[in-house]
C-alpha cells in the first residue's frame, strides 16, 4: 500500500510532464531540431534530383556526340551509301539503335542536308519519390554540304620548265632499233596541269549552285598578262599598247589590292637580255600572245576550260607576280570592276557586289598557286626609261647610222657614222664626216632628215644590250655602257622575288583568303616558297607526275566545307 507522500508525488507527474511539454514547445531548440529534420529531407531529394538529371545528361551527352557524327558523315557529298542508312549504322555500332527516332534527308545534285532525331528515356531513383518515373530528352542534329559562295583564283605556272616530260609509257616490251623498248609516249608538265585544272573547274561547278562559284585563272611566266577583258578596266599606261602586263615596286607586294583608278605602269616592250635588232613579241618579257592571257571572275566552266586548254609553256618563272594577281582577283577594291563587267554584259547581274569584303562569313576566298621550279628572275625598265624622248636619231636617207644627243657635250651630238661627235644631228646641214675603208678614207656629207625617237619607239626598234654595245659604248665606253645597264634595267633577282612572294602571301592570309600551294616536281627551294605561301604546312602539296590531278581533285574536297548548323 502506497503511502500518502507516494500519493502525491503520483498526482503531480501529469502536470510536470505538461509543463516540460509547454516548455519545449516555446523553446527554440526545438524549432531548430524540426527545421533541421525537414532540411535534411530536402537536401537528399534534391541530391537525388541531381544524380538522375546528371545520369539522363550524361546518356544524351553520348547520344548527342553518335547524332552529330552520323549527320556529318551522311551529308558527304561524296559519300556513295544511302545516307539514313549511314546514320542507322552509327547508332548501331554505338549501341544506341534504341534512341534514334528518325532520319530525314534532302538531296540535289549540289547539296544535301541531313537531319537526324534521337530521343533518350530513362527510369529515375529518385524522383520517383516525387511521382516522376522517368527523364526524356530530345536531340537533334543538322549537318548540310554545300559549295556555298567561293571566289577562286588559280594562279598556274607556263613557265618553260613545263614543256617538260613527266611521264613515259610504252605499248610494248619489244626493243627497237633505237635503243629504247617499244613504241613510248610522254606527256608534258603543261599538258597534265591542263588535264587537271579542267578536271577541277568541272568538280568546283558541278557541285555548286548557279550563282555561286566565279573563277580566275592566271597563268604566269616572267610576267602576268592580264588580258584584253580585264585591262580595259583598269588605268594603265599608255606609252604603248604591245603589252598586256603591268611592273610592280617592292611595295606593291605588302597588299593584295591593285587600285582600278591608281596609275599602273604597262611593261614595257623591250628585250633586255639578247643583243638583237629582231625585237619580237616572243623576246619580249611579256609574253602578251592570247594563249597566255588571263581570265577573270568567270562563271562560266567552257570559258575556264578553254583558257586552260590554250595555255603553252615558255619564259621565266615569277611566282610573286601570278599570286599578286590571284590574290588582287579576290580583292574587294575590285568591286567597281566587276560592276562595269556587269553592266556591259560581260558578266551576271547575281555576282553584283563580288569581290565580297573580307568580313563576309557567308563567302570563302581561295587561291591555288602553282610552279613546278622557283622564282628564277624578271626583267623591267627602271622608271624614266619607259617613255619620253631617247635622244636617239633616225637618218630618212640613211638608216643604218644614228646620231645620240647629249646636252652635257661641248658637241653634243655623236655619229654613229664616224664614231666622233658633232654639233648638229646626223642629218642635212649637220656637216661632213670621214669614212675610211679598207684601201682609203674619204670626206663626206650628211644627207637627210634626222627625227628623234620616244623611248617606245626604240626599245622596238633595238633591244636594251644592242643599243647600249653600239651606241653607248662607242660613245662612252664598254664600262660605261654597262653602268648604263644598270641604270635603265631593273632585274629582279630570286632573293628579291622570294621576298615579294612571302609579303603577298602573307598580306593575303592576314586578310582570311585561303592559300593552297602545289609543287609539281619542284625543287627544295621550290617547296620551301610554296610552303611558306599556303595557309599552313598541310595546305601544300607536292606532286609527281600524273599525280596532280589528284592533288586538284583533293583541294577541290576540301573546298566543299561541312557546317553543322544545329
Amino acid at each position: 500500500m502506497m503511502s500518502p507522500t507516494h500519493l502525491l508525488r503520483l498526482h503531480a507527474a501529469p502536470r510536470r510532464l505538461a509543463s516540460t511539454l509547454s516548455r519545449f514547445a516555446r523553446g527554440e531548440a526545438g524549432t531548430m531540431t524540426i527545421f533541421g529534420i525537414y532540411l535534411a529531407v530536402l537536401i537528399l531529394m534534391i541530391g537525388g534530383i541531381a544524380v538522375d538529371v546528371m545520369r539522363s545528361e550524361s546518356v544524351r551527352t553520348k547520344v548527342q556526340n553518335v547524332e552529330d557524327t552520323a549527320v556529318l558523315a551522311a551529308t558527304n557529298l561524296n559519300q556513295s551509301l544511302d545516307p539514313t542508312a549511314v546514320v542507322k549504322d552509327y547508332f548501331a555500332k554505338a549501341d544506341m539503335t534504341k534512341y534514334l527516332k528518325s532520319v530525314h534527308v534532302t538531296s540535289s545534285a549540289t547539296s544535301r542536308t541531313v537531319t537526324a532525331h534521337a530521343t533518350t528515356t530513362l527510369p529515375t531513383f529518385f524522383m520517383k519519390l516525387e511521382g516522376i518515373d522517368t527523364l526524356t530528352t530530345n536531340n537533334a542534329s543538322t549537318a548540310v554540304q554545300s559549295i556555298g559562295n567561293v571566289e577562286i583564283s588559280l594562279a598556274l605556272d607556263n613557265s618553260g620548265s613545263m614543256a617538260q616530260a613527266i611521264t613515259t609509257s610504252c605499248s610494248s616490251k619489244q626493243y627497237n632499233n633505237y635503243g629504247g623498248w617499244g613504241n613510248c609516249t610522254s606527256e608534258s608538265k603543261i599538258d597534265a596541269l591542263k588535264t587537271a585544272a579542267s578536271d577541277f573547274v568541272d568538280t568546283m561547278f558541278n557541285n555548286s549552285e548557279p550563282g555561286t562559284v566565279t573563277m580566275s585563272i592566271i597563268p604566269y611566266d616572267s610576267h602576268v598578262n592580264i588580258g584584253p577583258d580585264l585591262l580595259k578596266y583598269l588605268n594603265v599606261t599608255q606609252e604603248q599598247t604591245k603589252t598586256k602586263c603591268v611592273d610592280f615596286t617592292a611595295a606593291a607586294f605588302d597588299t593584295p589590292s591593285i587600285s582600278p583608278t591608281a596609275p599602273l605602269q604597262r611593261t614595257a616592250f623591250a628585250d633586255e637580255v639578247h643583243n638583237t635588232t629582231n625585237v619580237t613579241a616572243s623576246r619580249v618579257d611579256c609574253n602578251s600572245a592570247s594563249y597566255r592571257d588571263s581570265l577573270v571572275f568567270s562563271s562560266s566552266p567552257s570559258a575556264l576550260k578553254a583558257e586552260i586548254g590554250a595555255m603553252q609553256a615558255g619564259g621565266n618563272t615569277s611566282i610573286d607576280s601570278g599570286v599578286k594577281w590571284a590574290a588582287a582577283a579576290l580583292d574587294p577594291a575590285w568591286q567597281p570592276v566587276v560592276d562595269r563587267m556587269i553592266a556591259n554584259g560581260e558578266l551576271a547581274s547575281s555576282y553584283a557586289g563580288r569581290p565580297v569584303s573580307y568580313n563576309d562569313n557567308s563567302n570563302m576566298k581561295v587561291l591555288i598557286v602553282m610552279s613546278d621550279g622557283e622564282n628564277t628572275a624578271r626583267y623591267q625598265l627602271k622608271p624614266g626609261y619607259y617613255s619620253g624622248p631617247s635622244h636617239l636619231f633616225t637618218n630618212s636617207d640613211d638608216p643604218n647610222n644614228y646620231s645620240f644627243y647629249d646636252p652635257t657635250r661641248p658637241q653634243p651630238y655623236f655619229w654613229t657614222v664616224d664614231d666622233q661627235w658633232h654639233n648638229l644631228p646626223y642629218a642635212k646641214n649637220g656637216g661632213t664626216y670621214t669614212r675610211c675603208s679598207y684601201w682609203s678614207c674619204g670626206t663626206y656629207t650628211a644627207q637627210g632628215t634626222a627625227t628623234e625617237l620616244s623611248y617606245p619607239q626604240l626599245w622596238a626598234k633595238w633591244s636594251v644590250p644592242y643599243f647600249l654595245n653600239n651606241v653607248i659604248a662607242p660613245a662612252y665606253g664598254s664600262y660605261a655602257a654597262n653602268t648604263w645597264y644598270n641604270n635603265i634595267v631593273d632585274i629582279e633577282d630570286q632573293t628579291s622575288m622570294d621576298s615579294h612572294l612571302h609579303a603577298i602571301c602573307s598580306a593575303a592570309k592576314a586578310k582570311g583568303v585561303l592559300i593552297y600551294s602545289i609543287g609539281f616536281q619542284t625543287s627544295t627551294h621550290g617547296a620551301a616558297t610554296l610552303t611558306d605561301c599556303a595557309s599552313a604546312p598541310s595546305y601544300y602539296f607536292n606532286a609527281q607526275g600524273t599525280e596532280i590531278s589528284d592533288v586538284f581533285a583533293k583541294i577541290a574536297t576540301s573546298i566543299q566545307h561541312l557546317r553543322l548548323t544545329q
